[in-house]
């Protein structure tokens, strides 16, 4: 799902961050992939960074609502130069180090800038591929299982952090809670009792799911 996460100022304070970091080349990052990608990386995230992400996948609304995300991962600042791209990939699903035992259910990626060309986000999904270029401060949220890249850019410099989420649901449970949360949206407007009715069955749903 895309939404709308940081703010033009947290975006700029992300960006600060960026600029004073050391980037290697993609490709030297997952050899296992070097085939599949052409970019710069960097797995230096600031604290003040790492807080600010893992704050927001924690309380926003929506995410709550849809994913109820047990544990977030700040993984890295990715950066894309002309000609650069990630072709169609599926990344490691199990935390590291491998001792903790933790698998990841969703992947995520904000964008920091979008004045480029090209770059879109690309998504493989069970009903066809999906095609997104995100605004500076949008999020895509995904099942991780599911297969995603960056189209090659074309002009500009396309900057984002990525990572990782575990969820307290299954992908049809966060299919089900996601339309519910349109729906709830949609009666909030237009039909206050029912929007009532509805959140009480969203509310008595995760408690059936124990969450």
């Amino acid at each position: 799902m895309f939404i709308k996460l940081l703010t033009e100022d947290e975006v700029k304070f992300c960006l600060d961050q960026i600029n004073t970091k050391t980037f290697k080349n993609g490709e030297d990052t997952a050899p296992d992939l070097e085939d599949l990608k052409s970019n710069k990386e960097s797995k230096g995230i600031p604290d003040e960074v790492r807080k600010l992400i893992t704050d927001k996948l924690y309380d926003t609304h929506y995410i709550d609502s849809v994913y109820c995300p047990t544990r977030v991962s700040v993984n890295f600042y990715n950066k894309y130069r002309e000609g650069d791209y990630y072709d169609l990939h599926v990344d490691a699903f199990k935390a590291r180090p491998k001792s903790n035992n933790v698998f990841f259910d969703y992947g995520w990626s904000i964008n920091l800038t979008d004045d480029y060309e090209g770059g879109e986000f690309i998504l493989s999904t069970p009903v066809g591929q999906i095609g997104k270029a995100l605004k500076a401060g949008g999020a895509v949220i995904f099942p991780i299982i599911y297969p995603h890249g960056v189209e090659k850019l074309t002009k500009g410099i396309r900057q984002n952090i990525i990572g990782w989420m575990s969820s307290n649901v299954s992908y049809e449970q966060s299919f089900i809670l996601q339309n519910m949360y349109e729906v709830n949206n949609y009666l909030m407007q237009t039909q206050k009792e029912m929007f009532t009715k509805s959140t009480l069955v969203q509310t008595y749903l995760k408690k059936a799911w124990g969450m």
